[in-house]
């Protein structure tokens, strides 16, 4: 598969290496906006070309993936999509309807969220709308789920903006062991290897209580203190608080 995309951020990039890594024979068309990080993707896989422009990029693909930020949106007007092209939109702030007006017909659009996690082939992928040929593209590097709307797909972004804030949140629990005199790696291999599990167990309980699990609990054990510590300052409200913030953002943008 002849695979162009246009933006070579951080999502391209893992995008890229992911792919890569897995032997999954694709050919990479990069954009040369971001010079230093196209050059290093080139330099590491040999299925990896940087174009001169990105209407090279798009005249060498069959598929697009469209990695703009909003404010680079414009130069989408200056590129010409032929009828034959398949394109993912992975940018959060354009909507289809938004861009099918500025590139005009092509032969597939679909919306894909994909995460950083995909530079090792792991994690949630969200296509929308439910488009078979999307979701097999993907499947080789995380796990691809399908929005039933547009909405959900921005409700379900909103919810992946918490990942800086899980990582500073690992970030504290990890300094305490360490702050006990526990070896950094075995910290972060321990928690890593306790979060996994309890995320494992949550997908295979039935009907996904959550609830439950969080009173699978020892009365008066240390599981209870330090739920009922967070839970009466706030801690875990604010984790919804921000959500909810985050929503009226995108929906007043």
């Amino acid at each position: 598969m002849k695979i162009g995309i246009i933006g070579t951020g951080i999502i391209a990039s893992a995008i890229v290496t992911g792919f890569c890594k897995k032997e999954t024979r694709h050919e990479f068309f990069l954009s040369p906006r971001n010079a230093e990080r196209a050059a290093a993707l080139a330099n590491e896989f040999s299925n990896v070309t940087v174009c001169t422009s990105n209407q090279d990029v798009i005249d060498n693909a069959e598929w697009v993936f469209i990695c703009l930020h909003k404010k680079d949106f414009d130069a989408l007007s200056e590129m010409k999509f032929n009828k034959h092209l398949k394109v993912a939109n992975m940018s959060a702030e354009m909507r289809l309807p938004e861009l099918k007006d500025v590139i005009g017909e092509t032969e597939l659009l679909a919306h894909v969220i994909p995460l950083p996690a995909i530079v090792v082939g792991i994690g949630p992928l969200l296509v929308y709308p439910e488009i078979t040929e999307v979701g097999e593209l993907f499947t080789p590097v995380g796990d691809v789920y399908y929005a039933n709307k547009q909405e959900d797909v921005h409700t379900l972004q909103i919810v992946t903006g918490l990942m800086s804030a899980y990582n500073m949140l690992l970030n504290e629990i990890v300094k305490f062991s360490d702050d006990q005199g526990i070896e950094h790696d075995t910290s972060v291999g321990f928690l890593s290897s306790l979060l996994n599990s309890l995320c494992t167990r949550a997908a295979n309980t039935p009907n996904c209580d959550l609830i439950e699990l969080a009173h699978e609990m020892t009365p008066g054990g240390y599981n209870e203190q330090a739920m009922n510590e967070l839970v009466d300052n706030g801690a875990i409200k604010a984790w919804r608080t921000a959500l909810d913030r985050l929503l009226v953002r995108l929906k007043t943008s």
